[in-house]
């Protein structure tokens, strides 16, 4: 716990050409390329002004780097200008192979792309950090570099980071930053590679609000995303006051259909003789005064409809 404790601080504070030589049939094994995982490039999108490094096994002519041109194409010996921008790495594998094989010219080949400088993509951030917004990073990085220079965690953030990558926006890549893995520092298990086209949304970590008589009214996290009880908040709120009314007070919840007031009988959970209750993350927990006169001329329900603009206002904000 410590440990991601101070990569939180840490994160927190950081605030930031053509050839004439014949070609015979080279006998080459081809296989698939294997699915994407985060440590590849094969579903990554090639974009103009992208160098790649292109390698046809067997094919000393195809071995060579080449920079896509601003209409996304690139020129190939024996092959000619094919446009690659706006394919995934591995689609473009299999495009050179199969114009390869129609112009009998390499027999089951074995391509293989690496893109070693990015120039057009960036890496999109939002969601519990500082500066959300999207970073032109070159080359491949990790997750703590780019939430770095997205200005690092805000106070609100949450455990988990989800992180969309490109061409695979049907399988989100969950990282949980408190986990440990094999024994591994949970913070490097959490490192995971980014790559330009990649999106990364930061969680917002579980706030519950406790509001009217007590001694230290404000918002308190649910650490780790683990819920809390109505009891639990209140002794986080430092207990209530003399003047609260434990019998009117209530559980302020916002919905799809507006925001429902439940009461609790907050005096018999106290003496044990009813269940506590379990707030849900955005509840709001409001003791009023136990005299309904010192709220004057705006009444209860004003006081109520105070406490839950307080509240939501500065979240839709």
């Amino acid at each position: 716990m410590l440990k991601v404790f101070t990569y939180r601080a840490r994160l927190l504070l950081l605030g930031l050409g053509g050839i004439g030589v014949s070609l015979g049939w080279a006998q080459v094994a081809v296989k698939d390329a294997p699915p994407a995982t985060a440590g590849d490039q094969s579903a990554i999108a090639i974009g103009p002004g992208d160098l790649l490094d292109i390698t046809v096994f067997d094919v000393p002519e195809l071995v060579l780097k080449v920079r896509v041109d601003v209409s996304g194409c690139v020129s190939l010996a024996f092959i000619g200008d094919l446009k690659l921008a706006g394919m995934t790495v591995g689609d473009a594998q299999r495009l050179i192979a199969r114009e390869l094989v129609a112009r009998q010219l390499v027999k089951d080949p074995q391509v293989s792309i690496f893109i070693e400088e990015f120039a057009t993509q960036g890496i999109t951030v939002y969601g519990e950090v500082n500066t959300p917004g999207i970073y032109p990073l070159m080359g491949p990085h990790h997750l703590y570099d780019v939430i770095s220079a997205a200005g690092g965690l805000t106070l609100k953030s949450g455990r988990t980071v989800t992180v969309l990558h490109a061409g695979q926006r049907d399988h989100p890549e969950v990282v949980d930053l408190a986990t440990e893995s094999a024994g591994k520092n949970p913070l490097e298990h959490a490192n995971v590679p980014v790559y330009p086209g990649d999106t990364i949304i930061v969680s917002k970590a579980g706030m519950v609000y406790v509001l009217g008589e007590v001694n230290k009214p404000g918002a308190f996290l649910m650490e780790d995303n683990t819920s809390i009880s109505v009891l639990k908040a209140t002794a986080m709120a430092g207990g209530t006051t003399k003047l609260a009314s434990l019998k009117g007070s209530m559980i302020l919840r916002k919905s799809l259909a507006g925001t429902s007031q439940t009461r609790i009988p907050l005096d018999k959970i106290y003496h044990g003789k009813a269940s506590d209750l379990q707030l849900h993350a955005e509840d709001i927990v409001f003791i009023p005064l136990s005299n309904i006169k010192n709220y004057g001329a705006m009444g209860l329900q004003g006081a109520i409809q105070a406490a839950v603009y307080s509240v939501y206002a500065v979240e839709l904000h």
